[in-house]
């Protein structure tokens, strides 16, 4: 039996944003592993000193491009230089004219993701983006499908997310006017009232921008894709790849390294963590379906898939993150500092305490040492930044959410049993602790980039850690606790002698 999915991308031209991104670059990499593609044109902005052509070539030079021969990736990658924040995404006239008489696919996945970013930044990459990729794309003379990346929290303030569109918190195009023509200043400080209830920049602009598939995409084949939390790779490229801090992943190595110690929220909340490799192979899966919708639907309405995975092994909670993740191994990194711990306090006052005793005292006590090693104090400066990464997280990390995700279930019925292999995006075959292993590896590996030939040094330094930590542990237990025993064996003398005084006379 064929694959319809691999037939259906067979000479295709794929238009993608955000291609230099962790779900950019695995869509690159499937697309190239997997089908015979025609050509993939990424929309790449350039940095102050690294050229478009020059950010895609070291691009090459990453794990997830394992097996991809240079030639292949070379021949079939093309970049475009722009920027969403610009009109027309500062694409020249005449490459605007070609993707609308070339393009077959759109996979929209650039976007501000610092869910701490200035509320302009946000609009303007998340919202403008969108609705000027739209406005390129219109009239497009091939195109099968469009779809946006959007994010399963982009509708957060909804405790049940269903597979819909929602009436956005603004209308986007009033939106983009406003901050285009507003003084920067002012709509910094007036951007908590634009959001209302929206806990961040992100979540807001993303819901914002969804609306624009609905308002500005008609009589175009698009639709919306919405991942909840993506962490690292199951098996694809190989287990454990990931390229990024996000979420979990962040949370988990700060903690491993011994450097965050508390944190406020609930621990019995759950992450809804999707593996990246599930979540491409969905996406590519659900541009096949949106096309043959466009294709044999006589009244086309924009589909909505919830990539969730609500009803997986992996759905558990932070706490039960990093007790599997102790439990199937521990990976010690070049930068732990301490032995890991993590504790997860609801009570704000109890959290405060406990902060200022595990972060702050500590970070003045590391400082010191590293200044009279002579090396330069940091780790004030890296607790000032985990408490700013904290305290936007820390709304996802008391609330919970029911997102529905029967069409992801619907696709899934849909493929045929070698598509089912190549691009699975089933979670009940994962094992959990086996999963956090490969992903704490991942994380030391290919995020972090250490020397794994040096793996046993790290472990040898962190057992020196561990003995220091336990004799600090005594010594403290010593220090505080002999003073109080030997007060209250004072009090009890005392309190003996006055009751055989009494009991004398």
């Amino acid at each position: 039996m064929g694959s319809p999915i691999k037939d259906f991308y067979g000479a295709k031209n794929v238009l993608l944003t955000g291609g230099t991104g962790y779900i950019g670059k695995m869509i690159i990499a499937k697309l190239l592993r997997t089908t015979e593609v025609k050509n993939i044109y990424l929309i790449v902005r350039p940095k102050e000193d690294v050229g478009i052509d020059k950010r895609v070539t070291k691009m090459f030079e990453e794990q997830v491009f394992l097996h991809i021969p240079e030639a292949t990736f070379q021949d079939k990658l093309h970049p475009i230089e722009g920027d969403l924040k610009n009109k027309s995404l500062g694409i020249a006239k005449e490459d605007q004219i070609f993707l609308r008489e070339n393009i077959n696919i759109v996979f929209h996945c650039g976007a501000s993701l610092n869910m701490d970013s200035k509320l302009m930044d946000a609009v303007m990459t998340n919202v403008n983006g969108t609705a000027e990729i739209l406005e390129i794309m219109k009239g497009a003379k091939c195109l099968q499908a469009f779809i946006l990346v959007s994010t399963g929290y982009s509708n957060c303030l909804n405790r049940v997310i269903e597979e819909q569109f929602y009436e956005p918190p603004i209308d986007p195009k009033l939106l983009i006017r406003i901050t285009k023509e507003m003084r920067p200043e002012l709509l910094h400080n007036i951007s908590r009232g634009i959001m209302g209830k929206w806990p961040n920049t992100y979540s807001f602009t993303k819901a914002v921008a969804e609306h624009l598939l609905i308002s500005e995409g008609r009589n175009l084949p698009v639709a919306l894709f919405r991942p909840t939390i993506v962490t690292a790779t199951v098996s694809d490229p190989v287990p454990g790849w990931a390229d990024n801090l996000y979420g979990p992943l962040g949370i988990l190595l700060s903690s491993n390294c011994g450097i965050l110690r508390v944190i406020r929220g609930n621990p019995r909340v759950k992450a809804d963590t999707v593996p990246g490799d599930l979540v491409i192979n969905g996406l590519l899966c659900y541009a096949w379906e949106v096309a043959t919708q466009w294709k044999n639907s006589p009244s086309y309405h924009p589909p909505v898939i919830n990539f969730s995975g609500n009803d997986s092994p992996l759905y558990i909670s932070i706490r039960e993150y990093t007790t599997t993740a102790e439990k199937s191994g521990f990976v010690p990194f070049k930068k732990t500092i301490w032995k890991p711990m993590l504790l997860i306090v609801q009570n704000k006052w109890i959290f405060l305490c406990a902060k200022h005793l595990l972060h702050t005292i500590s970070a003045y006590l590391l400082d010191w040492l590293l200044l009279i090693t002579g090396r330069k104090p940091r780790m004030r400066k890296i607790y000032l930044k985990l408490d700013k990464v904290m305290a936007v997280l820390h709304y996802f990390l008391v609330h919970e959410w029911v997102i529905k995700n029967e069409n992801v279930k619907a696709l899934w019925e849909k493929l045929g049993p070698n598509d089912r292999i190549t691009y699975n995006f089933d979670f009940t075959g994962i094992k959990t602790e086996s999963y956090l292993r490969n992903l704490m590896v991942g994380l030391k590996k290919y995020t972090l980039k250490e020397d794994m030939t040096k793996a046993e040094l790290h472990k040898a330094r962190y057992h020196r850690l561990l003995v220091l930590h336990k004799v600090l542990k005594y010594v403290t237990l010593y220090l505080i606790g002999y003073p109080l025993v030997r007060k209250l064996a004072i009090l009890l003398r005392k309190w003996l002698q006055k009751l055989k005084i009494s009991l004398l006379s």
